[in-house]
């Protein structure tokens, strides 16, 4: 099998790795929603079950069928091959924690971005932004956990992010962003570190 053929079937193993990933940050979220609000439990299990064993099924698939026939010990990857491989990941993976937005449970991921956020952030005054096609569940979510110790508002401010919500203090002083192009830096280093130790491409 030439450096072609094997940089096509590492690619095909980036899709799947990405949303394996994906899908791991999401089975992550599930389980700190449970310990924030137990009232939530099932219905976070069961929008997340189906879409966590398809994501181990694939994985499972990928292991055993593409690595088997595409890896090997002794297997060199140009630079330029590896630089092909590692935009393709970050294209894919962006592309998947993206379209969390229009799953049935980004509710749930989104109150768990905000009970986040307000964790971090310690003051008693606080402005909450958010895209504008989420300020109904946002304004929903935020009447759902207020316990009357701290003064959150809604800004009208649109921001342009593709999901989550930016947590200001009342002096501007501190800000929390916890929204989908922050959780995709916090796990781009860990993904790409696994991605490559699976493939053992040095």
């Amino acid at each position: 099998m030439n450096v072609d053929k094997k940089l096509d079937a590492l690619k095909t193993y980036v899709k799947n790795k990405a949303n394996d990933d994906v899908q791991s940050l999401i089975e992550e979220t599930n389980k700190k929603v449970k310990e924030i609000n137990q009232n939530y439990e099932k219905k976070a299990e069961k929008a997340y079950s189906d879409i966590i064993e398809n994501a181990k099924k694939q994985v499972d698939d990928i292991n055993r069928v593409e690595k088997a026939q595409t890896i090997s010990k002794t297997m060199k990857i140009s630079i330029e091959g590896q630089k092909d491989i590692i935009d393709d990941a970050m294209v894919i993976l962006k592309e998947k924690l993206f379209e969390l937005p229009q799953k049935s449970s980004y509710p749930n991921f989104l109150r768990y971005l905000i009970v986040e956020a307000l964790n971090i952030i310690d003051t008693k005054k606080i402005s909450l932004k958010c895209r504008k096609e989420d300020k109904e569940i946002v304004s929903k979510i935020v009447s759902q956990i207020a316990d009357g110790k701290r003064d959150i508002s809604i800004s009208d401010e649109e921001i342009q992010i593709a999901g989550g919500v930016i947590i200001v203090s009342e002096d501007g002083k501190e800000i929390v962003e916890n929204t989908l192009e922050s959780k995709l830096e916090e796990i781009k280093e860990t993904y790409l570190k696994d991605l490559f130790s699976e493939l053992k491409v040095r």
